[in-house]
């Protein structure tokens, strides 16, 4: 279990504390206590926050009045800044829609469809069967 912050850390010191970083996808991935729909939760100057809004916060300034974080990986604990946008709840629908769709397309052609570091990226999946030795099955003995 990690230490609690002291109280004159900054937001990076705390994102950076409560957070691992994936090497794969790019994603900061919240280590501390989240809520029921899997948000990240941090106090800050007296204050719960949701840990991906206080990321932005600290690297983008406060989120303008009427708009909200829509992350681009769709991990709700990743707290990367680069990760976020800033959008409109229908904005943020459109673009889970989009990802679903291109989701299923993949799937039904065999394609492999994969989000890493905040990137989508689809390719051709293949399997070879040439590097492989057959397994020699060992009879009992008698």
């Amino acid at each position: 279990m990690r230490f609690k912050c002291p109280h004159g850390w900054t937001i990076d010191q705390r994102i950076a504390h409560y957070s691992r970083r994936d090497p794969v996808s790019g994603c900061w991935i919240w280590q501390a206590s989240t809520q029921r729909q899997g948000y990240g939760l941090v106090g800050y100057r007296n204050r719960v926050w949701l840990a991906h809004r206080l990321a932005w916060t600290g690297a983008h300034g406060p989120i303008p009045a009427g708009k909200i974080l829509c992350h681009r990986c769709d991990e709700r604990r990743c707290v990367n800044p680069d990760h976020l946008f800033l959008g409109t709840w229908r904005v943020n629908m459109a673009d889970l829609k989009a990802k679903r769709l291109r989701r299923s397309a993949a799937a039904d052609t065999g394609r492999m469809h994969i989000f890493i570091c905040g990137l989508e990226l689809v390719g051709d999946v293949t399997w070879e069967t040439g590097h492989e030795q057959p397994l020699e099955r060992k009879r009992p003995r008698a």
